[in-house]
């Protein structure tokens, strides 16, 4: 039985530990937050956990094999530091960190205390996600590739709009974006983009379009917004048919929706057919059983700092704005 504590119990934390609950070996001993309201509703969930109002407690508490870390961004590098120099494997929330510089630090840290630190990086770990990603790397939208994606809506708020913090939806949200890219593209080698602030009362940038750069030659094409209402478009266009998110002009039934998650591919003749996966809530779960695997040694981490931070430069890239080389 892996034993398993929370560092930060709000929304995001509570979610990793229902998911973690439901893998089997896992037992969640502990949550730690500085909110009595964040820490009562996982004690409520959770009734057998210790619960700590500091997470060096947690850190310093018995039988404690694993850490989960939600906090904001900015805190991720002191926090998961601590933990792995405690000899506790972490499993860290996405993004890694507030900068490449913070992403460089983690990473000596683990290779000095030996001790396991992997990125949620859920996507890697969606079924969703997947099945239409290896449709892209079988070859049937052909080459090159532009990966599209454009959304816009009122974000968060509280610190995923603070800079310091959180930084926006072009760190916070879009990171997703990158770092799928670079498991679907290879490595980032550029990027073009341009910033439009919409609400002078946050600090983060809170609107932005780029274009990230690859060496295999694809591209990604991103424009977020957390201070605007808008539309969302979101496909994946190639020489030989497209990809969209959805059923495209297939019927699919009710019954088939609520059991199954769809994209559309659309050959270069306009014929449609289906790709169906597993729903994309599954990823959650699918993430905790890969790091319980990686404590055993029965696994290889997908998602390292090594790989992670390919995604916060590409993020820094964009917020520093014109067009850059993408560096880490």
């Amino acid at each position: 039985m892996i034993r398993v504590g929370f560092i930060g119990v709000g929304g995001m934390g509570r979610y990793q530990a229902k998911s973690f609950a439901q893998v089997k070996g896992c037992a969640v001993v502990a949550g730690a937050d500085i909110a009595d309201e964040a820490l009562a509703k996982f004690s409520a969930e959770h009734p057998q956990a210790a619960l700590y109002s500091d997470y060096r407690k947690l850190l310093a508490g018995p039988n404690l094999d694993a850490v989960v870390i939600a906090v904001p961004t900015g805190l991720h590098r002191k926090l998961a530091e601590a933990a792995l120099r405690a000899k506790i494997p972490v499993l860290l929330e996405k993004p890694m960190a507030r900068t490449v510089a913070e992403c460089h630090s983690l990473i000596e840290t683990e290779r000095k205390t030996g001790t396991l630190l992997m990125i949620a990086h859920c996507r890697r770990y969606d079924p969703h996600w997947g099945a239409w990603g290896r449709a892209v790397k079988s070859g049937r939208l052909g080459a090159p590739i532009l990966w599209r994606h454009v959304t816009a809506g009122i974000g968060p708020g509280r610190w995923f709009m603070d800079d310091k913090l959180g930084g926006g939806p072009l760190f916070d949200g879009a990171v997703h974006n990158y770092d799928f890219a670079n498991w679907l593209f290879g490595d980032p080698v550029s990027v073009l983009a341009s910033a439009i602030k919409l609400d002078p009362k946050v600090t983060a940038i809170d609107t932005a379009s780029a274009v990230v750069r690859y060496r295999s030659g694809h591209q990604l094409l991103v424009s977020w917004s957390w201070s605007a209402q808008g539309c969302n478009l979101h496909d994946i266009i190639g020489p030989k048919g497209f990809i969209q998110f959805g059923t495209g002009g297939v019927k699919v039934s009710e019954a088939a929706r609520r059991k199954h998650s769809y994209c559309c591919f659309t050959d270069a003749k306009g014929k449609q057919s289906l790709i169906r996966s597993r729903p994309a809530e599954q990823m959650y779960i699918r993430q905790a059983r890969h790091f319980l695997d990686c404590i055993r040694g029965e696994a290889k981490c997908q998602t390292p700092g090594t790989e992670s931070i390919k995604a916060i430069a590409v993020a820094e890239a964009i917020q520093k704005g014109g067009e850059r080389w993408v560096k880490w």
